[in-house]
């Protein structure tokens, strides 16, 4: 028998309520049957040719947005310069580097402007001197431009965090203009200044050092400092962060003693047996100051030919004897009784 048909009416209400069921579901089913909620991820703030910088910079550089990478939620990016004029900019390599989101995002909170990175050219900044045309030059004059010396210029620091209690050895303080001698701080108002020991400039564009962080250091952001022997500086606001991580393993230690500063050491290391020149940097040397290795298990190990160029500079020979492998501290002795001490500065190979 054949089964009666729906009145007209109710067949269109079966239809409408199927409609708006339909409509109201915010999930999709899957392939193998289970089903997914939609959400939304915020997207990344900055887009590509965005130039940003930190607001309390202070440089004639910032970041240049490459672009974003959605997979690693990183952005690629590359220093800019200003241009003589005051527009940005220029870059001076092709170098780029891949920071994450939430750092970049953080740090560089202003938006300078934008420019799509084809239009940035790779220059080498000109260098200006004074230009004469031939027909006005005379043989007797002679004309000389004195041209100052740049200084230091931050760039990025590797790491750029640590804990309160440890000791940090940073790798690589990118930048450029940097000079043998060179001191390194960590510093943030309010909070004791952290000196950098065993300060190295590996080349004008990279420094090694070491951070000893207090236990008692505030966490937070630090401004990294570079101050050339000659007293020009450049500071890197909010760079390096301080953690304080529960059951951080404590490393603090003093690393220096007394009133002669003592900065840097090239080299900083030698062989036993081995006849080699150093020259030593810091502050306070006068004539016929000594300067010692020193270590609790072993016989001092006194410089010879100690030369004091001035209150800054000295040089000196060191023979190790055979058998004086290890860590050694670096003591120079004035005549007057001043001194100063430099620990686990010296290494004997």
């Amino acid at each position: 028998m054949d089964r009666p048909a729906l009145p007209a009416p109710v067949f269109l209400v079966f239809i409408a309520l199927f409609l708006v069921t339909a409509g109201c579901n915010d999930t999709t089913t899957t392939g193998s049957g289970t089903t997914a909620v939609l959400t939304t991820t915020p997207g990344p703030l900055y887009s590509e040719g965005d130039i940003v910088r930190n607001p309390s910079s202070t440089g004639d550089n910032a970041w240049l947005v490459i672009g974003y990478d959605s997979a690693s939620d990183t952005y690629e990016r590359a220093l800019v310069y200003l241009n003589d004029e005051g527009t940005w900019g220029y870059r001076m390599d092709e170098r780029t580097e891949h920071v994450s989101r939430a750092l970049m995002e953080k740090v560089n909170t202003e938006i300078v402007t934008n420019r799509p990175p084809s239009a940035i050219p790779v220059k080498t900044p000109a260098v200006v001197t004074a230009a004469t045309s031939a027909e006005t030059i005379k043989p007797a004059a002679v004309t000389t431009t004195a041209t100052a010396a740049k200084g230091p210029m931050i760039k990025k620091i590797i790491p750029d965090k640590g804990d309160a209690g440890t000791t940090v050895q940073v790798t690589d303080l990118v930048g450029d203009n940097f000079k043998n001698g060179a001191n390194v701080t960590l510093s943030r108002a309010g909070s004791n200044e952290i000196r950098a020991t065993g300060v190295r400039a590996v080349t004008p564009q990279s420094i090694t050092c070491t951070f000893a962080i207090p236990a008692d250091a505030p966490a937070g952001s630090w401004d990294v400092v570079v101050t050339n022997p000659d007293g020009q500086s450049d500071r890197y606001t909010n760079i390096f962060s301080v953690h304080r991580t529960p059951g951080a393993q404590s490393t603090t230690y003093a690393t220096h003693a007394g009133t002669v500063g003592i900065t840097y050491i090239d080299p900083p290391n030698t062989f036993s047996s081995q006849y080699s020149k150093f020259t030593i940097t810091g502050s306070g040397f006068k004539n016929n100051a000594k300067v010692i290795l020193k270590r609790s298990d072993k016989p001092d190990i006194e410089a010879t030919n100690v030369i004091v160029s001035s209150d800054t500079r000295l040089e000196c020979f060191l023979n190790p004897p055979a058998g004086s492998y290890g860590v050694w501290d670096i003591r120079i002795v004035n005549t007057d009784g001043s001194y100063g001490i430099w620990y686990g500065a010296f290494t004997i190979s």
